[in-house]
């Protein structure tokens, strides 16, 4: 391969890639680099790029979910609409207090609920899918826990 700066030869190695991102420096090991002999100049494939680029964005870019949450937080949260957020409330499967003309949620009550800590009532009220009077399943609230614990909320 040449070198599209120098027209060297580049040579492809195994190296280390730091980069930082939002001030957190971020180290991918082992990552193949084409390097060039005559100017240093270094050139990833885009495979390559685009994974870096993923992981980057999967992990520094995780929402923080505040303890008092709005509707539109809670329904991120949850992965559903904001619809379904007033659903859940109206029909009392999802704890909300109102303030003013705005719903509130409390993040933990939300979390206990998902994570299987809290009456079946409460937690068969956060799967959208399910019927009235339905549970969710242990491999359910096993994912649903596993999601948050990924995000950094559980």
């Amino acid at each position: 391969m040449q070198c599209y700066i120098c027209d060297g030869e580049m040579e492809k190695v195994k190296k280390d890639v730091e980069t930082t991102w939002k001030g957190r420096t971020i180290v991918f090991r082992g990552m193949d680099a084409w390097v060039c002999s005559s100017c240093g100049e270094e050139a990833y494939e885009p495979d390559d790029v685009r994974l870096m680029q993923g992981l980057i964005q999967g992990t520094l870019n995780k929402p923080e979910y505040p303890e008092v949450m709005n509707v539109e937080e809670v329904a991120d949260l949850l992965r559903v609409s904001n619809q379904t957020v007033y659903n859940l409330v109206k029909s009392g499967r999802l704890p909300a207090t109102k303030i003013g003309r705005e719903w509130r949620f409390s993040r933990a009550r939300i979390q206990e609920m998902i994570a299987g800590r809290t009456s079946g009532e409460e937690a068969a009220g956060l799967a959208a899918r399910l019927d009235e009077g339905d549970e969710i399943s242990a491999s359910d609230r096993e994912i649903i826990a596993r999601h948050l614990a990924e995000m950094g909320q559980g």
